[in-house]
């Protein structure tokens, strides 16, 4: 079997890099005989799809597994569309961590482990990342979709935001139509604190991703 393992060095004495999207190398390794190739991660300095193009470059390498320490669900998706098998929580030397996957001792995971970014890719971003030629490939990989989404633009219009980074409730509506001058200050005002508190939680995902 050929598995891909996120790697910071380019040997089986290597760690392994919890970093899925932005790792330094994957370690294309064959079990049956524990042959090994370092490829360099070229998608590390990306300042968005990082693990997107990360899954299609392993997809392009025709690996069955993935063993990595963090994966985000949109490289996730892409690994998945890819029937590709993803491991994720491990650390430690590369070929130690081989070892136990060979024993039986790790267990696939059921999704990414690491949060939707802002404005995470778009779904057709994620179809098209697969590379042609593998099952359920598509038109080669995917770029863009992200934008911080339609969150309460402007007065009057009726805009709800419901952003897992902000405080805003869903059930929040913003419309000033008729509203008396004190009034709309004051929900103007509100509308102004939660968005501080949505640009701060963005602004600290942003540094932990960095």
């Amino acid at each position: 079997m050929k598995v891909a393992v996120s790697a910071a060095g380019k040997d089986l004495d290597s760690s392994i890099d919890e970093r899925f999207g932005r790792c330094r190398y994957f370690m294309i390794i064959e079990t049956d005989d524990m042959s090994h190739e370092a490829l360099e991660n070229t998608n590390t300095d990306l300042p968005t799809s990082a693990g997107i193009q990360s899954a299609s470059l392993v997809a392009s390498k025709g690996v069955q597994t993935v063993i990595t320490g963090n994966c985000g669900p949109k490289a996730m998706q892409v690994l998945d569309t890819a029937n590709i098998t993803v491991i994720t929580g491990q650390h430690g030397t590369i070929g130690d961590v081989v070892d136990q996957f060979k024993n039986g001792l790790l267990h696939p995971s059921a999704g990414g482990n690491v949060p939707l970014s802002p404005g995470g890719s778009s779904t057709e971003a994620v179809r098209t990342a697969v590379p042609s030629g593998v099952p359920g490939g598509g038109r080669g990989m995917g770029g863009g979709g992200r934008g911080m989404g339609g969150c309460g633009r402007g007065m009057g219009m009726g805009r709800r935001c419901n952003s897992p980074y902000g405080a805003t409730s869903p059930d929040t509506q913003w419309s000033y139509d008729n509203a008396s001058g004190e009034n709309e200050l004051d929900r103007l005002q509100q509308q102004a604190d939660e968005l501080k508190q949505q640009l701060h939680a963005i602004q600290s995902r942003i540094k932990d991703l960095v």
